[in-house]
């Protein structure tokens, strides 16, 4: 039985049009970071049906419709998905690239349709230049490999065999059996059969990666402060009793710092709420420029923080609670360009004798903060100095 090329494309066309409208209703459902890639996605599934429907039409439409304007309009389909999985990953735009890319397939498969007509030389050139997108695109999902997910490898591995594919149709790009496109042979079966699946096996790997990605991104909120991108109170707290656990079974010392941003009211109601926004994430980017990367980051309150600090007596806990709140002193800090003077109080607790859980490390730390801005703001309060004042008064 023949492979009907013609009708093999019209189908393709169909299915392919099919999803890209049935994917373009569902993008606004998705976060803004992964709209982007899906939105190129959408653009090619919405691009490659008219390419497949102009081949359908071959010899029953002029020229410059069924060859010249197909090929570019291939090359442009396999140009936005490349794109769309570049986005995904957060890589450049290959635009500049990729418009000089489509140039020349104007320009080269004009030139040989009309001034040296060769049905081989337009077959080496598209083919190549598809088998080259398609290394792009899986340069693109291996970035590196060690963080390539199942989904990705799927997609991947089918641009894989599309460049195997485009080398064989390059290899037998003089078929004798062939005299017109739409002609049933073996190489134009492997290839249509190719360009058939495509749609439906690429689309349905995006969208498994997309989905993975949305999932990885909700876990990864449900652990994080939205606005600073810190820890919340909960993944803090799990963490916390985790380190305190570690610090008594090994006999390590571990510190608690407790920061409360001083007069942050005052920032809200002269500047606004955006305002108290961008000092509430420069605050932690300030704080975290101090800190190893082993410590912890944690909002617990509007605008109070805790840091974690494993391996960390309350000596160095201290020194380091002061750096902060020199730090902090010495950066500007403007909005609309009227400074802003981010100050700090912090309290300091550690883990000893009197203090043996996350309870009792948390509440004096916070003792400590409140005493700090007691007695003035702007400074640091360690628990054990008022443990200490509180016993020599008693």
């Amino acid at each position: 039985m023949n492979f009907h090329i013609p009708t093999a494309m019209l189908l393709t066309a169909i299915t392919t049009l099919i999803m890209g409208l049935s994917l373009a209703f569902t993008v606004t459902d998705y976060p803004r970071a992964l709209q982007v890639p899906i939105r190129q996605w959408v653009r090619s599934l919405l691009v490659s049906p008219f390419a497949f429907l102009l081949f359908a039409l071959r010899e029953r439409i002029p020229d410059w419709a069924s060859i010249v304007l197909a090929n570019v309009l291939l090359i442009v389909s396999t140009t936005l998905l490349v794109q769309a999985l570049r986005s995904y990953n957060r890589l450049g735009s290959l635009r500049a690239w990729s418009v000089a890319n489509i140039a020349i397939t104007l320009a080269a498969v004009s030139v040989m349709t009309y001034v040296w007509p060769s049905i081989a030389g337009r077959t080496l050139l598209v083919a190549g230049q598809l088998a080259v997108l398609f290394v792009f695109g899986i340069a693109a999902i291996y970035r590196p490999a060690d963080q390539v997910t199942n989904p990705e490898r799927m997609v991947a591995s089918f641009l894989v065999v599309g460049v195997l594919v485009m080398i064989l149709r390059m290899t037998y790009a003089s078929d004798p059996l062939m005299t017109t496109l739409l002609d049933s042979t073996p190489m134009q079966s492997i290839v249509f059969t190719y360009g058939a699946l495509m749609p439906v096996i690429a689309t349905s790997g995006f969208l498994l990666m997309c989905g993975q990605r949305l999932n990885k991104d909700l876990a990864r909120l449900a652990t994080l402060d939205p606005l600073t991108e810190v820890f919340n109170r909960r993944t803090m707290t799990d963490l916390a009793n985790k380190a305190v656990a570690a610090s008594k079974r090994h006999g390590r010392p571990l510190s608690l710092l407790i920061l409360d941003i001083d007069h942050f009211k005052r920032i809200n109601d002269e500047f606004g709420h955006e305002a108290g926004d961008l000092a509430l994430c420069r605050f932690v980017e300030l704080v975290r420029e101090m800190l190893r990367s082993s410590d912890v980051v944690a909002r617990i309150g509007g605008e109070e923080f805790v840091v974690l600090l494993p391996d960390t007596d309350q000596a160095s806990a201290a020194v380091l609670a002061e750096r902060i709140r020199q730090h902090l002193h010495a950066t500007e800090f403007t909005v609309s360009g009227w400074p802003v003077p981010l100050r700090v109080s912090i309290g300091v607790g550690s883990i000893g004798p009197e203090v043996s859980n996350l309870e009792s490390l948390l509440r004096e730390a916070d003792h400590a903060m409140y005493e700090a801005k007691r007695t003035g703001r702007d400074r640091v309060v360690l628990a054990a100095d008022l443990r200490a004042a509180s016993k020599s008064e008693s």
